[in-house]
């Protein structure tokens, strides 16, 4: 059985590390509304919610997930989250999510990321990395496409988005190999 253990991630222009205290203030900022719209634990994000996240929940199942901050090199600071969940290591399967904040969008950093966790995670042995996006989520749509995943279809009233409403989420996927 493998594992996730905490890493520091570079590439041509981001750092991707375990979240840190320090975090806290900057991952509150960049919690806007487009992060409010898709994310339901980004609605009545608080500073202590922030605090609680970069200290100890994002450290919670190293088994099968992995947390990472998106650290622009032209900024130095927080930017956003990309994550490996649901890490099933006996079927080779994990997701990976992301988020930026407004300031950090629009520069390629999303993709960027997601390559860059992907390679991560099949250099840990697993053989496929699923990313999920809401339909309407046409922005983490084209970040998939252009980090490579292929997109295989929807999956109907899959995930709930924030107000509690079900929505429909389109899933791409990536194979060892393929990156």
């Amino acid at each position: 059985m493998g594992g996730l253990e905490p890493v520091t991630l570079r590439t041509e222009r981001l750092t991707l590390r375990p979240p840190v205290p320090a975090d806290a203030d900057d991952a509150f900022a960049a919690v806007d509304q487009v992060v409010q719209r898709w994310m339901p634990w980004a609605v009545g994000y608080t500073r202590d919610k922030a605090r609680q996240w970069c200290t100890e929940e994002a450290y919670r199942d190293p088994l099968r997930e992995a947390n990472f901050t998106i650290v622009p090199d032209r900024t130095g600071r927080f930017g956003g989250v990309i994550g490996i969940s649901r890490a099933d290591w006996e079927s080779g399967v994990a997701e990976t999510g992301y988020w930026l904040g407004p300031a950090d969008r629009r520069h390629g950093y999303a993709t960027e990321a997601v390559r860059e966790v992907a390679r991560h995670a099949f250099g840990l042995g697993l053989h496929r990395l699923e990313l999920l996006a809401a339909t309407g989520n046409l922005a983490s749509q084209r970040v998939a496409e252009r980090a490579g995943f292929t997109r295989e279809g929807v999956l109907r009233s899959a995930r709930y988005l924030p107000g509690g409403v079900r929505a429909d989420m389109v899933i791409f996927s990536l194979l060892r190999g393929e990156l």
